[in-house]
């Protein structure tokens, strides 16, 4: 019956479950050592993102262990040159290294669909013929179109 359930799931609502997110989300989640289904009474997609963006510490949401938290510091400007920008502080934030998720991201089976090919992207003014260059994407960088 799980089986049944999981499958009329994948075809039910979006489109946008591909048959390797259903795979994964069995192997990654359900079939997860520390999956406890128990842990899911009273679910709610909605309070547990309101407990996450909160951030207290007295919701059940927890990270996994290859998460850091820290306290961050952040400027803000102001529009007053003469007052400058404001510093606050976050306390809790959690972060994951970036070099650990590009890892991640081109160790999945999707980075195959990656763009990767670089290219320079122009935009030409209609009522001039002018053209300028257009900076939007890594692949679109200087940087990349030298290596």
């Amino acid at each position: 019956m799980s089986i049944y359930c999981l499958i009329t799931w994948m075809n039910s609502g979006s489109h946008r479950k591909s048959e390797a997110e259903v795979q994964r989300l069995v192997k990654e989640v359900i079939q997860a050592d520390n999956f406890n289904v128990e842990d899911l009474e009273g679910f709610s997609v909605r309070r547990s993102l309101r407990e996450l963006d909160r951030g207290d510490g007295k919701g059940k949401v927890t990270f996994p262990d290859d998460w850091i938290e820290a306290d961050i510091t952040v400027t803000i400007p102001t529009k007053s040159r003469e007052e400058g920008p404001k510093m606050y502080t976050i306390p809790g934030f959690h972060y994951h290294p970036l070099v650990e998720v590009i890892h991640a991201a081109f160790a999945d089976i999707q980075a195959s669909g990656f763009h990767l090919m670089p290219f320079k992207r122009l935009w030409k003014d209609p009522l001039d013929d002018r053209q300028e260059r257009i900076y939007n994407e890594l692949y679109t960088s200087n940087a990349w179109l030298e290596v």
